[in-house]
């Protein structure tokens, strides 16, 4: 794992009571890659995702987005609104959570960002790709 990460996960681990499913996961993002996360049924794709998308929240390990501390007692998203706010933008494989099949991408990921309080009135599809 490089130092140049965008966003890296630390020994990440949750647990549901007794079942811990996911036990010390590590992770390194970089600007410019494309990540996918394969695995089993199970195997803790989607709770990585929650977690790091504000839905859950973690019970050990550490996250930092652009070198800031996701930590719990300040940084951590709390909701996915508070992901968003932060830069962490979730696109789910399934095209009916949320994603308009008319729009690219690009715009697709920003579709929070304008529509919530304080949006721009007018969008700029070129600043949205930078």
């Amino acid at each position: 794992m490089g130092n140049d990460a965008v966003f890296r996960v630390d020994g990440l681990r949750k647990s549901f009571g007794h079942i811990e499913v996911l036990g010390g996961v590590s992770l390194d993002l970089h600007a410019g890659e494309v990540t996918v996360l394969m695995g089993a049924n199970g195997a803790g794709k989607s709770t990585l995702v929650k977690i790091v998308s504000g839905v859950y929240e973690r019970g050990g390990g550490t996250m930092s987005l652009a070198g800031h501390d996701f930590a719990p007692e300040d940084f951590a998203p709390k909701t996915p609104a508070e992901a968003i706010r932060a830069g962490v933008v979730t696109v789910h494989q399934n095209i009916n959570d949320g994603v308009v099949a008319d729009l690219d991408v690009a715009t697709n990921l920003t579709l929070d960002r304008l529509s919530g309080s304080g949006a721009p009135t007018l969008f700029n599809p070129g600043r949205v790709r930078r």
